[in-house]
Parts: structure tokens; sequence; C-alpha cells
């Protein structure tokens, strides 16, 4: 809306700054705004018109008057009064004066023809020079102008979680439910957000004791164990790529995982991905995987399978002989892969003659 309101003033031959047009759209409630982007849509009527004027306009002052306002000047005090409206409203109260006790003097005793006392040379210092009697005095900063209108935030009230005990609850677990990603972590998130528990926020024993009491524990369970398993398979196992893609952490995700029982399951799909890596299908798949450490180190076998990988290419690498200068495009033709993958594979395992004249036997 402020964007559109800028536009509009620039057209109409007035530019207005961001903060005059935030301080007249603080004057308009939000039920008025499609009046003032009824406004801001059409072209000028006359020039020139402000935000307040745009304001006027959307409460159906006639064109001509609100252009004579802004010419007069009567917009800029409407300003200047908002803005001292603003600081009255932020300057804290002042509070009653304590009364003070003055001091009865000290009398002084009379010393006849008594020589004027010498400046010390601390007192000289503490002089304020030329520089800092001309220097401009610097002003106490002011606290910031209380927000008006739209611009006013509310802390949000959060209702009981037992609200949702009732008929109505079950609908709003079933949105929220399939909203944030169809797990009872990101469910119990969505629910921190607007409802508290008996102790905060909240807990996860709370949420399984109201699913339960809307029927909805069993589901939500099968859910998650579907959701799980085609992640794990999507990702192939690993399980980083899994607690990503679900939005949890590696705790988080380790507990849904034991909480619904899926855990020899997990070790054995884990098993068979670590399996079909340390033994890919083709040489491309092989030297491809070479690349992708983050999901070997996931399932633990990075070590393993550089080892095998390092010994197969070094007998074909024997196999292939002397082959002039150019050896891994002679070993991509042999095994018909890339040769820039294969250079990649020679260069990380170490195998290219010049880091490695000692490869080849």
């Amino acid at each position: 809306m402020a964007v559109a309101v800028s536009d509009f003033c620039r057209r109409a031959g007035a530019p207005a700054a961001p903060r005059a047009v935030r301080e007249a759209l603080s004057t308009v409630s939000e039920a008025d705004d499609f009046r003032v982007r009824a406004v801001t849509d059409a072209e000028p009527p006359v020039r020139p018109l402000g935000p307040f004027a745009v304001v006027d306009l959307a409460r159906g002052t006639p064109a001509e008057t609100a252009a004579l306002r802004e010419r007069s000047g009567y917009y800029a005090v409407v300003e200047e009064l908002l803005a001292l409206q603003d600081l009255s409203v932020a300057a804290p109260a002042p509070g009653p004066a304590m009364p003070t006790l003055a001091a009865p003097p000290r009398p002084i005793a009379a010393t006849p023809d008594a020589p004027p006392a010498r400046r010390s040379a601390r007192d000289e210092t503490l002089a304020p020079t030329v520089a800092e009697r001309i220097a401009p005095r610097r002003r106490a900063a002011q606290a910031p102008a209380a927000p008006r209108g739209r611009f006013t935030q509310v802390e949000v009230q959060r209702a009981p979680l037992e609200s949702l005990e009732g008929s109505e609850g079950r609908a709003v677990l079933e949105t929220l439910f399939a909203q944030h990603g169809g797990h009872r972590i990101a469910l119990l998130r969505a629910l921190a957000q607007g409802y508290s528990g008996r102790r905060g926020e909240p807990s996860a024993a709370e949420l399984d004791a109201l699913l339960d009491r809307h029927g909805l524990l069993e589901a939500t369970e099968s859910c998650e164990r579907d959701l799980l398993r085609a992640a794990l398979s999507e990702h192939r196992g690993a399980l980083g790529r899994v607690a990503w893609a679900l939005g949890l952490r590696a705790p988080e995700l380790s507990a849904v995982v034991s909480r619904l029982g899926l855990g020899p399951e997990v070790d054995l799909a884990r098993e068979r991905f670590r399996r079909e890596a340390l033994a890919p299908a083709s040489w491309t798949a092989r030297l491809d995987l070479l690349g992708r450490r983050k999901y070997l180190e996931d399932l633990g076998v990075e070590r393993e399978f550089e080892e095998r990988l390092r010994g197969d290419l070094g007998r074909e690498l024997h196999a292939l002989g002397p082959d002039g200068d150019d050896l891994p495009a002679a070993l991509a033709r042999r095994l018909a892969v890339s040769p820039t993958l294969v250079g990649r594979a020679l260069e990380r395992l170490g195998l290219l003659p010049e880091a490695n004249p000692s490869t080849l036997p």
C-alpha cells in the first residue's frame, strides 16, 4: 500500500518521503484500504497531491479542495501536529519533585588582606578550550515515537491446548497436520505458535493425548511411517538428507524412528544401500559416487569405497600399460566413461603419475 501511495504522489507532482507516507497511512484503518487503493490505481485528477491528500480523496474530499490544501501547506501543518503528538505520547510523565533541604552556609573565617588563591595546574586543565566552547552542543537522543494504527504490534495471546478438545479441535488438528510436514514434531511446533500447554509450550505427551482423544493417533503414526519410508528410499538411506527433507534435526529423527518402532527396518534399508554403493552397476556410477562424499560418510562406507575403487582403477591402469602422456583420456576410452570423471577420480585417489609416480608397478 505504501508503495502504491508513493507512486501516485510522484505521478501527481508531489513526491513524498517514506515517513510522510507512513504518517498518512497511519490515520487510515485497514477497513478503508480498498478506498485508498481505488484512488492510487487511477490517474491523478489534479496536481499536486501528496499522501495526506490521497487519504482525503479516499474519504470523499473533492480533488480541487485536496489540491488547494496541498498547495497552501495545510498538510505540512497536519504532519507537524502528528509528529508533536508522537513526541507527547513517547515522553515519560514527570515524577513528583522531592523536596530538598538547603544546607546552612558554612562560616568563612575573616582573614584580613588574604592574598588571592592561585589556580592550580589541575584547574587549568579542566577549563574548556575555545574549540569546546564554540562546538555545537549534542542533543540527547529522543525516544522513538510509539507506532499507531496498522503499524502497532501486539503480543499474540496463546490459547490453552485444552480448547482443542472439542469437536472443532479435530478439524484444526487435521488442517495443521496437513500443512506442516505430516508428522507430529512439525505439528507440535505449529501448535506452540498459538497454544500453550500445562507448563508452557505443548509437550509431545499432551499432543499424543489430544490426538488419541479425537481418534487421530493411529492415522498420524501410519502417515509418519509412510513419510519416513518414502524419504528413506528417495535419499537412498542418507539419514542427514532424510532429516533435512522432513524439517527435523538428527536427534528428532532418531526419536521419531524409535517411537514408531522402525529402527530394524531403517537399519536393513541402510545396509542394502551400503551394498549398492560398494558394488555399483557401472564405472560411471562408481566414479560419480566418488564425488558424493557426504553421502558415503552418512552411510559409513567412505574409506572402504575409496580403497576398493583405488584398487580397481590401479588394475585397469596396469592393464592399460604406457599410453602416452594423456593417461586419463586413454583410461576413459577403455572404461567408456567421461574423461572428466576419470581425471577427477585419479587426482582424488592419488593415481596420477605426476602426483604418485610409484602407483604403477
